[in-house]
């Protein structure tokens, strides 16, 4: 008999298909907001920062930018303040990771504070996930999935095709090239793309592309904003 952890069965590994499931689950909870906040904070994480908060709000967001000198914030949104575009490819490459990141987005943040009854909150993308999947391995706990898209746009069909591909990798297989084709084959990289120009095709290159981050960020909710730390 194998002594290696076994993930949860298939009725405890599921994908949430609205918002009341995620703020009802205790189990593990991962989130997944493909083309930019799941991406974005691995990055952020992976680019070394020692301080990366998510907001699930602008209001709450901007307070603690005011409050956190020198801190950079990231997010797509139209806010009254200064920020860098809600980009994996800035957050890893072109900002400074000395300094505190600050997230505050569209789905991907209030997604994850959706899930304050969790155990445990994860951010999964298909740049982290062998890293990720082996975290949960050696820990198995009950896990809902949770496509940001629920939070903001159902039409941000990405979100769900990249959950479905996570539950194969969770156990045991990989699906990534049919989930990529599927990406493809709905024209949201062409949108994502078209009114992104500055950084939307080196996004891209990042975002749709399997295991070249190692980070699992991990995040904490405390008086209003959520800690990242690297579970790795």
């Amino acid at each position: 008999m194998s002594s290696q952890p076994q993930l949860p069965p298939r009725s405890e590994l599921r994908i949430a298909l609205d918002q009341a499931e995620a703020r009802t689950w205790r189990g593990r909870g991962i989130v997944i907001d493909l083309f930019r906040f799941s991406n974005t904070i691995c990055a952020l994480v992976e680019s070394g920062r020692k301080d990366v908060r998510v907001y699930a709000t602008p209001a709450l967001a901007l307070s603690a930018r005011r409050q956190a000198a020198g801190s950079d914030l990231f997010s797509e949104m139209d806010l009254e303040a200064e920020h860098y575009d809600n980009s994996p490819y800035t957050a890893l490459f072109d900002s400074d990771p000395a300094r505190p990141a600050l997230s505050v987005t569209n789905s991907g943040s209030p997604a994850a504070a959706s899930l304050l009854l969790a155990d445990e909150i994860l951010v999964a993308c298909f740049a982290n996930f062998p890293a990720l999947a082996a975290y949960c391995r050696k820990d198995p706990k009950p896990t809902l999935i949770v496509p940001a898209c629920l939070f903001y746009d159902a039409r941000h069909v990405e979100d769900m095709i990249c959950a479905r591909a996570l539950v194969d990798e969770l156990e045991g297989r990989d699906s990534f090239e049919a989930a990529l084709g599927e990406i493809h084959a709905s024209g949201r990289v062409l949108d994502f793309m078209a009114f992104r120009p500055e950084t939307g095709k080196r996004d891209m290159e990042l975002v749709l592309k399997k295991g070249h981050l190692k980070a699992v960020p991990r995040i904490k909710f405390k008086a209003g904003a959520g800690i990242v730390e690297n579970a790795a």
